[in-house]
């Protein structure tokens, strides 16, 4: 595999450890006498954390999706507009390959599902109907999770409707330097993704919606496979996770492409056919 790819995937995978290991890892003053409630988490992204409404170990409550599919590259959804000028807007010239490289990170709504992790569980958190690129990160215990959501784990659970409470936190990032100096090496000069820390929410509370009006919802985002070949390092598909015969048809794409013997990491931890190609074996585990 290039090792760009590979330095992009092993930081994106540190990213999520580091989110994981400080679940229990340490006491942050949470406060306990205001709680936030958020309209799903662009709401968050915008009026709390832009606007710094709420500070690492607030509580908070969302309303929102929750789901076992989480963004590879975590980030502030109103950056992406910036990223993808950055990424169409340049001088010069740069080869095929860079350029797949360049715009798998910019795409923002590459996905991928971790499955259990020690006892604690990788979540997404989106809209009612939701993208992929405009979500924000969540752990959460994965024995209280499955009291709650029991088909959480099921291959074809997407996620489902809730209110959620827990708190704020940060944890380092390790992806944007990599891709920062892929694109500097391309003669491009990345103008977001600069910050340290990602937030996300450390979940202690699941709140189902059971009445049927609150029940539809969907997921947009993009499966997806990297392989060792150099001239096309990428298998993405886009489509709606929710729709499983769509989902059906990404992967069957991926599975059957004259790519697939070259194939080194798949996103679907779940459904990936070998557990030595999942993206949780080969970086988080």
């Amino acid at each position: 595999m290039d090792s760009n790819i590979l330095s992009l995937l092993i930081a994106a995978g540190q990213t999520f450890v580091g989110a994981l290991g400080s679940y229990f890892g340490k006491k942050i003053y949470e406060k306990y006498f205001k709680e936030n409630t958020y309209e799903g988490p662009m709401d968050l992204w915008f009026r709390g954390i832009d606007q710094k409404m709420i500070g690492e170990g607030a509580s908070l409550a969302l309303d929102g999706l929750l789901s076992p599919y989480i963004q590879l590259f975590p980030r502030n959804p109103f950056e992406n507009g910036k990223r993808w000028n950055t990424l169409y807007d340049f001088e010069g010239k740069i080869t095929s390959q860079q350029y797949s490289k360049l715009e798998f990170y910019a795409g923002s709504d590459d996905t991928i599902r971790t499955g259990s992790l020690n006892g604690e569980t990788l979540v997404g958190i989106y809209a009612r109907y939701g993208y992929i690129g405009e979500g924000i990160l969540g752990v959460i215990p994965t024995q209280y999770l499955l009291k709650e959501i029991p088909h959480f784990f099921n291959e074809d659970f997407f996620g489902c409707p809730v209110r959620l409470k827990g708190t704020l936190s940060y944890c380092p990032t390790q992806h944007s330097h990599i891709a920062r100096s892929m694109f500097l090496a391309a003669g491009i000069n990345l103008e977001t993704d600069n910050y340290k820390s990602i937030p996300y929410i450390k979940i202690n509370k699941i709140q189902l919606y059971r009445n049927n009006d609150r029940s539809n919802c969907s997921l947009l985002g993009s499966p997806w496979a990297a392989t060792n070949h150099p001239k096309e390092p990428f298998i993405v598909q886009y489509g709606y996770i929710n729709n499983k015969e769509e989902l059906t048809r990404c992967n069957d794409k991926i599975l059957r492409s004259p790519l697939w013997k070259n194939v080194e990491v798949f996103y679907d931890a779940i459904k990936c056919p070998s557990e030595e190609l999942s993206f949780t074996s080969n970086f988080i585990k």
